[in-house]
């Protein structure tokens, strides 16, 4: 079910190049500083995931978007979660998550999930 709704990807293409600047620190992951900047620039474009575009049923522009879909994010377990799963490339999804993150993206999305996934 997760692939079905997730991994439908974006109906159109109007996003940027490549991966936002958005920088993510090893520890205390902020989602108003890194996690919101992050997925507002590389998932929630137009035609992805914006709120009015709602790729397979996805928004992820707020906080409380992310807990509409059981499973989307799990506090304390990124393996666990779809969103990191998509962002690590274990689930499919069009465009290619790595096109659209670095390295360091990802591992902070993953401390952030980790750290406990909170509104801060």
């Amino acid at each position: 079910m997760a692939l079905c709704w997730l991994g439908s990807g974006c109906t159109q293409t109007p996003f940027q190049a490549g991966p936002p600047t958005v920088i993510f620190p090893d520890t205390n992951v902020s989602f108003r500083r890194h996690v919101q900047p992050f997925l507002r620039a590389s998932c929630a474009q137009l035609g992805c995931h914006s709120t009015e575009s709602r790729a397979g049923g996805v928004a992820l522009e707020e906080y409380a978007q992310l807990w509409e879909r059981p499973g989307l994010v799990i506090p304390g377990e990124p393996d666990a979660s779809v969103l990191q799963q998509v962002l690590e490339r274990r689930l499919p999804h069009r465009p290619d998550p790595f096109q659209l993150s670095t390295e360091n993206q990802r591992r902070g999305m993953r401390r952030w999930i980790a750290e406990g996934a909170r509104d801060n």
